[in-house]
């Protein structure tokens, strides 16, 4: 994708559903600190309701960006019986609104914007209401601004170490190196630099996006399953086959 920049810096997120298999909870949601899991969520939960989404697009109130919702989920019946969108419609949201496309400066695909509905969809619909809506934006509003305190050179990417950081550190997930380099290698690309004359493994904000979703959407799902003895978590799980493609499937 292109360089995601726009030199905004509101701060803040409400939460994104990450629930699979049933099992739902706001992305402002934290679970307790775990020996086997880590802390990860703490840093959403302290940075909750610290602005709104249409602020961060320079939207005069929120029914503002309640319109643009409602005017998209109007164009099909099916959209509009439901007062939803679906994937396509997402991504006419997020790619033709102005202000948004200003925000982000990238081209969101159908891809992204079905995964997105899919960590919010607690009906499990294939459709997002407007509820949903508005928490998926105040969470890729906290997303982007710290995709933007590490990419310093406003290059529109980071770094393999920067994200090494914040999924350890501002995150608090607790990975092995070996699982870092496996989503380093999935969601990351080589390039040269021709003036330092290295290689770089660099991170643009739609890949971030991905990592940030699938990562608490998997940890959240193991989690639920854990085969906890006398009450305290083991770090394993056991899944049957349906169980775990519905998991991994979904997103």
């Amino acid at each position: 994708m292109m360089n995601p920049y726009n030199m905004h810096q509101q701060q803040g997120a409400m939460g994104v559903n990450m629930g699979m298999g049933g099992q739902y909870a706001h992305y402002g949601y934290q679970q307790g600190p775990s020996q086997h899991y880590g802390s990860y969520g703490g840093y959403f939960q302290n940075n909750v309701f610290e602005c709104n989404a249409w602020q961060a697009y320079q939207f005069g109130t929120q029914d503002e960006l309640q319109q643009v919702f409602m005017m998209e989920a109007s164009r099909s019946p099916a959209t509009a019986a439901r007062q939803a969108l679906q994937a396509e419609d997402l991504m006419n949201v997020m790619n033709n609104t102005h202000s948004i496309r200003n925000y982000y400066r990238i081209n969101w695909s159908r891809e992204m914007c079905s995964i997105m509905i899919a960590m919010l969809d607690r009906s499990r619909d294939g459709f997002m209401q407007w509820p949903e809506f508005l928490e998926l934006q105040r969470c890729l509003v906290c997303w982007f601004n710290v995709f933007m305190q590490y990419d310093v050179n406003r290059s529109g990417f980071i770094e393999a170490h920067e994200l090494v950081n914040i999924i350890g550190k501002l995150f608090g997930y607790q990975l092995q190196p070996a699982t870092m380099t496996t989503l380093l290698k999935r969601y990351s690309r080589v390039v040269y630099d021709q003036y330092s004359n290295t290689e770089k493994t660099l991170l643009a904000f739609d890949d971030f996006v991905s990592v940030c979703v699938r990562l608490r959407a998997y940890t959240d799902a193991f989690r639920a399953r854990d085969r906890q003895i006398n009450g305290r978590e083991t770090g394993s799980t056991y899944f049957q086959y349906d169980d775990f493609l519905q998991c991994v499937m979904c997103l």
